[in-house]
């Protein structure tokens, strides 16, 4: 069955359904938003850290070198010690014993594995053990047993120092490599994560999507039996006294003439009686249908009043056009023609029409055109039914 709208009401929009279509995707969009935002962060975090070890790398490198420099120097000084000064030995000593802080504190501020912690430890013992020694020597320049001793010391020192500084640079690379696997890895984390939000907030969109579509084919389903007489399948009486509200305060403004069909199917008691209530609906069903295929503009309207009466809604039309569509449909009708055996008019489904029409004015009520339309109505069929009668306001 084909169900017929009324292009003058427009429907009502679900303004709650939009607002909820466009809420969740904000809080979708926020959310990505603040993944991403959180990710850049953990990118820039990530350089800083690894700009701050290679720069630690580096540093450790540079200060390795500058103390063997140091301690070479020294050595150097005590092998020449007849072209020393005893000020520049000093100096020196000085210079050497900083750049051994430097490295002490180098070392404090990291974890160390056993073999580097080992020979940092030999390291610093070798130094403290010289200390005596320099100093002995410093008050005896001329101890050459002392000097032969000390010039000893510092050269495995030396070596000592060029072997942790390898290892510290090993572990120092390691700690890097390892920084640098577990950022890639967090990086990695974060795309997947980012990936499976995309993913979970396209599917609940879409899951969305498709819930407020059938939420708002049932508020239409829901509407349609609102507005729609079951049996006929055209509009019903609410329908219609809204649509009819809507047009006379249409025509009152535009001053245009508006006219009003009331149809009643003659002696339709009768054929229920006869053929049953079932056959009778399909009788009202044929009718409205017809009616309505006689609706030739998209403002004019159709409905069912009630029981056997049908309602027509014509605006700008005058009443010389509401009579041209009223022999119309009685015309249709008697095509259809629908047996109608207990009937005293004819063999065949007749209709009476009552037509009303006029200007609406601001001092009529609009239920007085209706009040007209059923009194011409009635006088259709107090003169032999199967006719239409007029009148205007």
């Amino acid at each position: 069955m084909t169900v017929h709208h009324h292009s003058g009401v427009p429907a009502r929009q679900p303004w709650a359904t939009r607002g909820q279509l466009i809420f969740f995707p904000s809080i979708m969009l926020l959310l990505l938003i603040g993944i991403l935002v959180g990710g850049q962060s953990l990118r820039q975090q990530i350089q800083t850290q690894d700009k701050s070890l290679e720069l630690n790398l580096v540093r450790g490198v540079h200060d390795f070198n500058q103390l063997q420099r140091e301690v070479n120097r020294l050595r150097l000084q005590l092998v020449h010690s007849h072209s020393t000064n005893t000020k520049d030995f000093t100096l020196q000593l000085k210079i050497t014993q900083s750049r051994f802080t430097i490295i002490q504190r180098h070392f404090l501020s990291r974890s160390l594995d056993t073999q580097v912690s080992t020979i940092k430890d030999h390291l610093v013992r070798s130094w403290l053990s010289l200390k005596p020694d320099l100093k002995q020597w410093q008050q005896e320049p001329t101890n050459t047993k002392v000097q032969s001793r000390i010039i000893d010391q510092l050269e495995k020192l030396e070596l000592d120092i060029n072997q942790v500084s390898l290892l510290n640079q090993r572990q120092q690379w390691q700690e890097y490599q390892s920084r640098i696997q577990r950022h890639s890895h967090s990086l990695q984390l974060l795309s997947i994560i980012t990936i499976l939000f995309c993913g979970f907030t396209l599917l609940v969109g879409y899951s969305l999507v498709q819930f407020m579509r059938t939420r708002q084919h049932l508020l239409e389903t829901v509407e349609q039996l609102a507005t729609i007489d079951d049996v006929t399948q055209i509009a019903n009486r609410r329908h219609f006294n809204a649509v009819f509200i809507q047009e006379w305060e249409r025509m009152l403004r535009e001053q245009s003439c508006l006219s009003l069909l009331l149809c009643d199917v003659d002696c339709f008691k009768a054929y229920n009686d006869h053929y049953g209530h079932q056959a009778g609906d399909s009788c009202l069903f044929q009718i409205a249908q017809t009616i309505h295929s006689c609706m030739r503009r998209p403002s004019d309207f159709a409905a069912r009043y009630g029981g056997e009466e049908f309602v027509i809604i014509l605006p700008h039309t005058q009443l010389s056009g509401a009579q041209a569509q009223a022999s119309v449909i009685q015309e249709n009708l008697q095509k259809l023609a629908l047996a109608h055996a207990e009937s005293i008019i004819s063999d065949y489904v007749t209709i009476s029409i009552g037509i009303a029409s006029g200007i609406p004015q601001l001092e009529l009520d609009s239920h007085q055109i209706i009040e007209q339309a059923d009194k011409a109505l009635y006088q259709a069929k107090a003169q032999g039914r199967n006719r239409s009668c007029s009148s205007e306001f």
